[in-house]
């Protein structure tokens, strides 16, 4: 596991409040287990600053200004960012969460490279372990050691842009846990400190939203809920057409299409952190096709909402003019109940659960699904094949995740496959 650093003071355990038909990591000795895993040479890292003093390359102007924009997740990738699951901040998470870490590790680490958020040191001695007993393929894990309060890698880490000439640069977007939901502080600063890591330019937008907020097709529109950027727990004071601009601004896209998402109390009732992220209810599969999270069940308390998101995406249109293609995906059926710590009342106890299938992840050669034992989940991951009949389909067991708000989706994020500085050197 090669290895880069940022250092940090050790925060205070003081947590501030945010399972499935298993398609697991085959056991040690399997069949089909790849070469084992041995840990690279750790080389000495670049010299890191302390802690609130990184300051990569920052640069007057738009990235869309400069011809950077943001390939669509099904472009080539170099690698994905994942945090991983810890107990500094809630006890018990690591316990909770790795299994489902190490089954998307698996998944991914033989198309591309995976980068790995460790908070400590110990951490990265006892994933060396782990990743030998599950066979890790040598080389294509990097560990950087960076600070953080939780997993959720697509709302507070970078977003990367690429320009035409191939030259990536991250953007950083004022991650405030949610609308001031969480005190996460380490979080605040994990898209900066990649930026460091990476030696990489870094542009810091105006305004704040998170990664699993927007959805883009490559190659001009993005969509995106108002409920979850223009709100004013994000973003006070702002009209829509300077929140406009900014998207535009520092995504490089030409064109936004608004769902409406959902209100503060509709969110706070089903237990919704993020305000309805659109990455779990409306994704680009090319540059014209949607696949939307639908339901036929006119008593689901999500009925209204995604009725309201269908209509506006039949009304929409990309940058070009060119209508949208609809594809619905049906929602798992089943309401959740967690089998994780009995002690826990079910948290969606009256309603049905946020789970979907939509929150799935295309990456090198294969598409990511959250399954979650649900008599939905083949005919979700057939839809989802249908849409990238050149790619393998990967179910992720994804209940421990959706019980605490968040899928597939949520906790990665791509790197493209462009050129880093020190590929210029």
């Amino acid at each position: 596991m090669r290895g880069s650093e940022v250092t940090a003071p050790r925060r205070a355990k003081n947590p501030v409040g945010r399972d499935a038909k298993s398609e697991l990591p085959a056991p040690r000795n399997s069949p089909s287990m790849p070469q084992p895993y041995q840990a690279a040479a750790r080389t000495s890292p670049p010299e890191r600053r302390r802690p609130g003093t990184e300051k990569p390359v920052m640069h007057n102007g738009t990235p869309q200004a400069l011809g950077y924009r943001m390939p669509a997740e099904w472009e080539p990738h170099e690698g994905t960012w994942l945090i991983w699951p810890h107990d500094d901040t809630y006890a018990g998470t690591q316990q909770r969460l790795e299994h489902t870490w190490l089954a998307i590790t698996m998944a991914l680490h033989q198309h591309e490279r995976v980068h790995l958020i460790l908070a400590n040191e110990r951490l990265r001695d006892h994933l060396q372990h782990q990743m030998r007993y599950y066979g890790v393929i040598e080389g294509n894990i990097d560990a950087h050691i960076i600070p953080t309060d939780d997993v959720w890698a697509r709302d507070c880490g970078p977003i990367f842009l690429m320009n035409a000439q191939g030259d990536l640069c991250v953007t950083a977007w004022n991650f405030n846990g949610w609308g001031e939901r969480y005190s996460y502080q380490q979080d605040r600063l994990v898209a900066t400190r990649v930026a460091d890591v990476l030696s990489l330019p870094l542009f810091t937008a105006p305004i704040t939203l998170e990664g699993g907020a927007i959805e883009v097709n490559g190659k001009g529109t993005l969509i995106a809920t108002r409920s979850s950027i223009h709100n004013p727990n994000r973003n006070p004071g702002k009209d829509r057409a300077l929140i406009e601009e900014a998207i535009k601004g520092y995504l490089g896209v030409d064109h936004i299409i608004w769902l409406s998402g959902a209100s503060r109390e509709f969110c706070d009732a089903v237990g919704s952190d993020t305000d309805l992220h659109v990455d779990g209810y409306a994704r680009f599969t090319d540059e014209t096709t949607i696949l939307y999270s639908w339901t036929d069940d006119e008593t689901d308390v999500f009925y209204p909402v995604l009725e309201r998101h269908r209509d506006e995406l039949q009304d929409a249109k990309i940058e070009s003019g060119i209508a949208l293609s609809l594809v619905p995906l049906p929602k798992p059926k089943n309401q959740m109940y967690s089998t994780l710590d009995p002690s826990r009342l079910p948290p969606f106890k009256s309603t049905p659960s946020l789970a979907t299938y939509a929150n799935f992840y295309v990456a090198n050669n294969v598409v990511l699904v959250p399954v979650y034992g649900d008599v939905n989940d083949a005919r979700a991951k057939s839809i989802i094949a249908e849409q990238f009949p050149s790619r393998e389909i990967i179910g992720i067991p994804a209940w421990a995740m959706a019980e605490l708000g968040g899928m597939v989706h949520c906790v990665t994020q791509q790197q493209p496959a462009g050129r880093m500085q020190r590929d210029r050197l």
